[in-house]
């Protein structure tokens, strides 16, 4: 009669695990689920969440940290992804989210044409400097060939140094340098003086950056997500993200991956904004641009910066494989921003002001799957 019983219950679990159909437990197995994650917990593993819709596993909940009215803790970052619907259970990747419909229908009935300072455009643009080609990934470098000419096939052959041994921990962390960037809301042809900047976090780079973490956790990866403004005083908004990304590594020494998700802004003299954009699966994305810094001329003391074009390739490789033309080519040049802290850090351009949020959250979306996948497929160890 045991025997029977506990293969019902492997039966029902398997059942509810497979087909994400809720099944009423009884009060006793309900009680036994919950008596065993806690007891996980108290053993110091990760926090465990049982779903009886879904049997996820969540997030890893990292300790108590200071609550501002600008930033959430990460507890309430990690608790708030529980659940949330993905191209398993109902919601595709290509899907506008609920709120940022909500936001478009919103603009539609208050966006006027006469407010509008200019016109957009979806052209191509490079900005200058040497297009450097090798299969699907391309660099654009600011940097005299005699003081370094990027060899992408060899690059990409040495690879990266970055091994994650325990997903368990955090091995990302994602912050926003110019945090209230910001994006059009309608694909109208033209843009106005309001969309470009906000405090507002469901619309400005959080809003963004919670796409990219939600992808990278459904890899199965922990990931922080840093929400705080640092750009209240322009000017110094990369000391204060520095400050933020070293507390960051100093508390989680397990981050390896650390990216400052921007947008960019192209803007012409006729006041022409360009949107760079392609179409995947059917829908708009905007393009994004990687940036990635060197020791020369004005920039000193990053001795190790090839490590991070290094990492740079493989990513852009992987994403481009998977979502040709999304990727814009490389920009290199003579930048450091906080790039030094690890051997694979970057800055992600995420479209421009005149792409809309709808767009920018979708390539978001893209960016973290390719990045989950490329993660899972070449560094990650111990699993």
């Amino acid at each position: 009669m045991k025997k029977q019983v506990v293969i019902l219950i492997l039966n029902s679990i398997i059942i509810i695990g497979v087909t994400g159909i809720f099944i009423n437990l009884s009060p006793l197995l309900k009680t036994q689920l919950s008596v065993f994650s806690l007891q996980l917990a108290e053993l110091g593993s990760p926090a465990y969440v049982f779903d009886a819709a879904e049997s996820k596993i969540s997030s890893y909940i990292p300790e108590e940290t200071e609550n501002t009215t600008n930033t959430r803790t990460e507890e309430q970052q990690v608790m708030n992804s529980i659940g949330s619907k993905d191209s398993d259970d109902g919601r595709k990747i290509t899907e506008t989210p609920p709120d940022i419909k909500k936001l478009m229908q919103q603009a539609k009935k208050k966006q006027n044409k006469k407010n509008a300072l200019g016109k957009t455009s979806e052209e191509s643009y490079f900005g200058g400097g040497r297009l450097i080609k090798y299969n699907n990934v391309q660099i654009q470098s600011k940097i005299p060939a005699k003081v370094y000419n990027p060899d992408i096939k060899a690059l990409l052959k040495k690879g990266s140094d970055l091994r994650i041994k325990d997903k368990s921990k955090p091995a990302v962390l994602i912050y926003h340098s110019h945090t209230t960037e910001a994006y059009s809301l309608l694909d109208s042809g033209y843009y106005i003086s309001s969309d470009a900047r906000s405090t507002d976090s469901s619309r400005n780079m959080v809003r963004v950056g919670d796409e990219l973490v939600k992808y990278l956790e459904k890899a199965g990866f922990t990931v922080i997500h840093d929400r705080k403004i640092h750009d209240t005083d322009y000017n110094s908004s990369y000391d204060s993200s520095r400050e933020t990304v070293e507390k960051y590594l100093e508390k989680y020494p397990s981050i390896e991956v650390t990216i400052d998700v921007h947008r960019d802004d192209i803007t012409y003299s006729d006041k022409t904004k360009v949107k760079p954009t392609v179409v995947v699966n059917g829908k708009k994305a905007a393009r994004m641009m990687l940036i990635s810094g060197c020791e020369y001329n004005r920039v000193v003391n990053f001795p190790d910066w090839e490590y991070n074009l290094r990492f740079d390739l493989q990513v852009q490789q992987k994403v481009s494989s998977m979502y040709p033309e999304l990727m814009r080519p490389i920009l290199f040049s003579e930048r450091k921003y906080n790039m030094y802290e690890t051997h694979n850090s970057f800055l992600l351009e995420i479209g421009t002001d005149a792409n809309t949020l709808d767009e920018a959250c979708y390539s978001a979306r893209l960016f973290g799957k390719a990045l989950g996948d490329l993660l899972n497929e070449k560094y990650c160890s111990g699993e």
